[in-house]
């Protein structure tokens, strides 16, 4: 991939710590999202013999689910930017003889054939876009006459249980100045009447959207989900840098913020999702 990619920033971000976490993480991730991806998948109903593209596969997990459904006599080609998620990937293909196929490129301006997929799927990997109408419009050529789109994205930050960590983090870390709404990122797609806009322009017809409320279990004590938040999710890019006294600081106010989630059976916290379809 080249490094004038349009988004050499979230390439460089998904090969770097973050995309080696998510790769050793792949069971927990797969946990954190299983709700989502149930939820999408039965919205995309994909059918044997189908050929079905999934952006911003990760580690496999959604393309290998697609190949399941659409073999025998179908395809299933997961597309990332990150090589560490994406090893994981191919080995679980290998261990389970999946018909998965992988490849590592940026599925706004890889050469697909044009024409060649029935169905186009994505959790979670749409809102990274730089330009995302360019990007769906390259999907867009890729897809079959009557086929058809559907991808998870998240709602508002306020609907997301990141949101909780990371309140409780800002007293103590450096102010930020404020953030581009649209900008590539977890909430770019957060707005409906964007989302709609973004699809229209790239060629899509009849885009809908349907909220999907997940369950997420993130710990069975406030210090074991504070953790997760802060070494493994959303918390762990914005330390990065800081030092032992911060850590510790944002560590201490994380838990006691998480333990206001505790219920009988550990931490569970919300996440708000989009479920969006579109034809092409």
């Amino acid at each position: 991939m080249s490094a004038q990619s349009p988004n050499a920033a979230q390439i460089a971000y998904w090969n770097g710590p973050i995309g080696k976490v998510w790769a050793q993480e792949q069971e927990r991730r797969d946990r954190d999202h299983e709700a989502v991806t149930r939820a999408s998948l039965q919205l995309a109903a994909p059918r044997q013999g189908e050929h079905a593209l999934d952006i911003g596969c990760g580690s496999g997990t959604t393309t290998l689910l697609l190949s399941d459904a659409v073999a025998p006599g179908g395809r299933a080609l997961g597309i990332d930017i990150s090589a560490p998620m994406l090893e994981v990937a191919r080995r679980r293909a290998r261990e389970t003889r999946s018909i998965a196929e992988f490849v590592e490129a940026d599925a706004s301006h890889y050469a697909f054939q044009p024409e060649s997929f029935d169905l186009v799927f994505s959790q979670s990997g749409v809102m990274f876009f730089a330009d995302p109408v360019a990007a769906f419009g390259n999907v867009h050529r890729a897809m079959k006459p009557g086929g058809r789109l559907v991808f998870s994205c998240w709602r508002q930050a306020s609907e997301h249980w990141a949101s909780i960590p990371e309140t409780a983090a800002k007293p103590f870390l450096p102010p930020t100045p404020p953030s581009d709404a649209n900008a590539p990122g977890r909430y770019a797609f957060a707005n409906p009447d964007r989302v709609k806009s973004v699809l229209l322009q790239a060629g899509f017809h009849a885009p809908m959207l349907e909220k999907f409320d997940a369950r997420v279990f993130i710990g069975r004590t406030p210090e074991e989900a504070a953790a997760w938040a802060i070494d493994s999710g959303p918390l762990m890019r914005t330390l990065a840098g800081c030092d032992a006294e911060t850590r510790g600081r944002v560590q201490g106010a994380v838990t006691a913020r998480l333990a206001q989630e505790l219920g009988p059976e550990g931490i569970f916290v919300k996440a708000g999702a989009w479920l969006v379809s579109a034809r092409p």
